[in-house]
Order: structure tokens, then C-alpha cells, then sequence
């Protein structure tokens, strides 16, 4: 062995170097004994043909045989194949190409038995034939590898998923977004259930059509309280993962066996909020486990967007009932009936027109105050809706109102027309009503059903007046 060298201090006090002893191979295996990673020697067996078939252990450090459940003492002098257990096959090919070609290799594998990831080294050593394994822990390492993906690619689709849902208009925002994340996390099902009394019916969804499945359709959300059923999970969370629906067989034994059994394997469910308010459920069925993405914190984060765009949308709704609605009675108002009017006007369909009049609403308002009034119009707004239909009836004044029915028989509107004299049989309400078979005319219609309960109001105050003066 070489000369080694070591430093040394003369007599002025600078550092020098001063030959040392040569090390014995005792030395240097001592020293092997406290690196800090694990650590052995082999000498590779070959066959005749110089195919390696096994290697001997020459050195092994306490931290190498930890890893494979021996003392250093059992394993020197024995062979890999006949101590060690949970061994990697790849060590024999990457001990040749150290030991015989000279060529050293770095590989990263991962350890079941331990759960951990591990980098080793295989270098040559010594002379031809002998090679060292250096086995470093990078779980750690590792972890944070992927955590920097998990985080890469999770937040790439939540922009991806950001910008499909503002990028048009609702309902097909929300489409492309279920799409992202459906074939993102490789699910069979990903949709949105909203809150409201007919959910199924604004129901978003995306199904993946490379599947055959037999997921729950209407019937099974209609038969079985799914939302309750999820509240009970959430609890105080927004998000709750059930990785094997089997563990609902306790509590819910009919909905497993019935719907869950054989088509639900696992689901994420993620409440929908804005605020306190609850506006529905992002749900995704049988995604993938096996991922690099972080798929909690990927649903998460878009619910909070889908949350947004339904707040959003709900807020535009509003605007736009608003605007066409009377805020007292809910019927459509004069611009939304002026709409309504420029539709027909450019068809060819029967139409049924009811002009109509609240009698004496001064009367009220004058001798029982205005909330006596309103009480007055909200209770006829609410026969005519029931007669007619809310979305074909408008209030264009304090006590008017007109019922523009489109595509009616004569003589079905003929019998809501006598079905709402009947109901008003209590309420002093001058009528006057035309059908018509062409709407494009409607404008001449509604002139002749205004002239009809014109004269209807006409006789009314006669005869009020009559009983007055009497």
C-alpha cells in the first residue's frame, strides 16, 4: 500500500505534511466500520465462462447488515445467495459490471421490506474481480422529489381547470372543467350535484366513455339521501375520501348492496360552499390511486373555483330575474312582456291574451293602507299564476295584469279563462280575453282583450256606483 501522509506542525507554527506509516488493510476496514451509510465488499463468483454467479462477502459494516438482518460476523465469508433474504436480483448484473468491467454504477431502488428508498453504489475495488456496494437512505430525499412534482402537477391542472371554467359560458365551463380532473385523475365518474330542491336536474357531469360501469343514475340519488349521507362523513370538513365503499356495509347495508356493491370501489366528495351558504357537491368515482398528483388538494382547489362560478352565476340569475320580474308578485314585468311580444310577433301560432283589472285597489290602499293593497295584488298574481302558468303571466301595472299564452287550443283556454273566474269568484277583477290563431296580430289582440275588460271595469263601477248612490 502507499505511502499516506498526514498533517504536522514545525516548530514556527505552520502546517506541513509528514509521511506516515503505510495503513494496513485492518486499518482501512475499521474505518469502512463508521461511514455513516451501509457498506460491503464482495469477491464476485464466476463460473468457467466468467458469467457471475454469486459473490462473497469479504466486509460488511453494522449499518449493511441491519439492512438485511445479519451480523457482519455471519455475513464475511459467506456468500449473497446463502444469507441475505430480501436481496436485490440487480445486484449480481451491477456487481459484474464493477468487479469485471470496471465500470461503476449509481441506481435507486425501493425497499418493500423497509418502505424506504435507497441509492447505492457499485464500485470497483482492489483488483479485478472485487467490487463495494455503498447503500445511501434518500426516502427523505425521495419524498420531497416527488411532493415537488405531486405540487408541479397538481398545480398545473388547477390552472388548467381555472381557465376552463371562466373561459365560457356556464354550463360548458363547468363541463370542461369535469373533464380535466375526470381524465386527470383517470376516474370513472366526475360531476357536480348542486344544492336546491331539483338537483338532479341542473346536474353537471363526466363520464368516462372508455368504461363500462353501472354507476348510480337518478333513481338511485332519488331513492337513497346521498347528500345527508355525505354530511354525515364530512362532518366539519369541506372533503372526505372513502377509499373502499365496503366500509359503508354496517351502516348503509341496503345502499351498498343495492347501488354501491360491484360499480362504487372508492369516491372523494368535496362540499361546495360560498360562504356559509352550501351551493352543492364535487364528487369523483373510482379514480386512480396511483398517481403523482395530490388529488385532495387538487379537488380542493377546484371546488373553489367551481364555487366561485356558481356564486357568480347564481348572482347573474338573480340580476337577470330582476330585471324581467316584478319584485312584488314574481310575474314577468313590462320589458320582459315587450320581449315575449317581439318573439310572437315573427311567428305564425295560436295565442290566448286575458287583460285584466283589480277593482277597487284605491279603495284599499286609501282605507287599509298600502300593505292591505299589496297583500290584494300578490293574492290575484298568485291565482293567475296557478291558472295560467307563472311564465306566461306579467304585471305591467299597480293593478294590471295579462296572461300571453302562446300554441293553446280555443278551447283549453277558453276553460282556464272560466277556471280563473271561478277562482276569483271572492276578488272584484274585470276580464277581457281573446284567442287568436295568429300571433303575429298579437299587438291588434291585446288591443281587443284591453277594450274587453275596459268594458268589463266599465259595468263594474256602474253597478258600484249604483249601490253607493242607493
Amino acid at each position: 500500500m502507499e505511502n499516506t501522509t498526514m498533517e504536522s506542525k514545525s516548530n514556527d507554527g505552520k502546517i506541513g505534511y509528514a509521511a506516515m506509516t503505510e495503513f494496513t488493510p485492518s486499518d482501512i476496514l475499521y474505518m469502512l466500520k463508521d461511514l455513516p451509510d451501509a457498506c460491503c465488499i464482495f469477491k464476485v463468483l464466476t463460473d468457467p465462462f466468467g458469467t457471475v454467479k454469486d459473490m462473497l462477502f469479504l466486509f460488511a459494516n453494522d449499518k449493511y447488515g441491519q439492512l438485511v438482518g445479519k451480523t457482519p460476523a455471519e455475513l464475511v465469508g459467506s456468500t449473497y445467495y446463502s444469507t441475505v433474504n430480501n436481496r436485490d436480483e440487480d445486484w449480481i448484473k451491477y456487481s459484474y459490471q464493477a468487479a469485471i468491467l470496471r465500470q461503476s454504477s449509481i441506481m435507486r431502488t425501493y425497499n418493500s421490506s423497509f418502505d424506504k428508498w435507497f441509492e447505492f453504489w457499485a464500485v470497483p475495488v482492489f483488483q479485478k474481480g472485487f467490487c463495494a456496494f455503498i447503500i445511501h437512505d434518500v426516502t427523505a430525499a425521495k419524498k420531497s422529489e416527488e411532493n415537488i412534482t405531486y405540487r408541479t402537477n397538481t398545480n398545473s391542472l388547477v390552472i388548467d381547470c381555472a381557465t376552463a371554467v371562466s373561459s365560457a359560458e356556464f354550463g360548458k365551463g363547468l363541463k370542461k372543467v369535469l373533464k380535466i380532473l375526470g381524465q386527470a385523475i383517470n376516474a370513472d365518474r366526475v360531476y357536480i350535484l348542486p344544492e336546491g330542491d331539483a338537483p338532479f336536474s341542473d346536474m353537471h357531469s363526466w363520464l368516462n366513455s372508455t368504461r363500462n360501469y353501472n354507476l348510480p343514475a337518478k333513481k338511485a340519488f332519488e331513492k337513497y339521501d346521498f347528500p345527508e349521507i355525505w354530511e354525515k362523513q364530512l362532518k366539519d370538513k369541506n372533503l372526505v375520501v372513502i377509499n373502499d365503499t365496503a366500509v359503508l356495509l354496517d351502516e348503509y347495508g341496503e345502499l351498498y348492496n343495492d347501488v354501491l356493491a360491484g360499480a362504487v370501489s372508492r369516491y372523494i366528495v368535496v362540499r361546495l360552499t360560498d360562504k356559509d351558504t352550501r351551493l352543492g357537491y364535487l364528487v369523483a368515482d373510482n379514480y386512480s390511486n396511483d398517481l403523482d398528483l395530490n388529488i385532495t388538494d387538487l379537488m380542493e382547489t377546484v371546488a373553489i373555483f367551481i364555487s366561485a362560478e356558481m356564486r357568480n352565476k347564481a348572482l347573474t340569475d338573480e340580476m337577470l330575474y330582476m330585471g324581467s320580474h316584478d319584485s312584488l308578485t314574481g310575474l314577468g314585468n313590462r320589458h320582459s312582456l315587450n320581449q315575449t311580444l317581439m318573439l310572437l310577433t315573427e311567428m305564425s301560432t295560436t295565442v290566448g291574451i286575458c287583460y285584466s283589472d283589480i277593482n277597487g285597489l284605491k279603495a284599499v290602499n286609501d282605507e287599509q293602507g298600502h300593505e292591505a293593497g299589496d297583500k290584494l295584488i300578490q293574492h290575484v298574481a298568485e291565482i293567475f299564476g296557478t291558472v295560467f302558468k307563472k311564465k306566461f303571466c306579467y304585471r305591467i301595472g299597480g293593478d294590471e295584469f295579462i296572461v300571453i299564452m302562446p300554441e293553446v287550443d280555443e278551447d283549453i283556454f277558453e276553460a282556464m279563462v272560466n277556471k280563473l273566474k271561478t277562482k276569483l269568484k271572492h276578488v272584484s277583477v274585470s276580464l277581457g280575453h281573446v284567442w287568436s290563431e295568429d300571433s303575429s296580430n298579437i299587438k291588434n289582440s291585446i288591443r281587443q282583450a284591453d277594450e274587453a275588460m275596459y268594458s268589463s271595469k266599465s259595468e263594474y263601477y256602474r253597478n258600484h256606483e249604483r249601490r253607493h248612490n242607493t
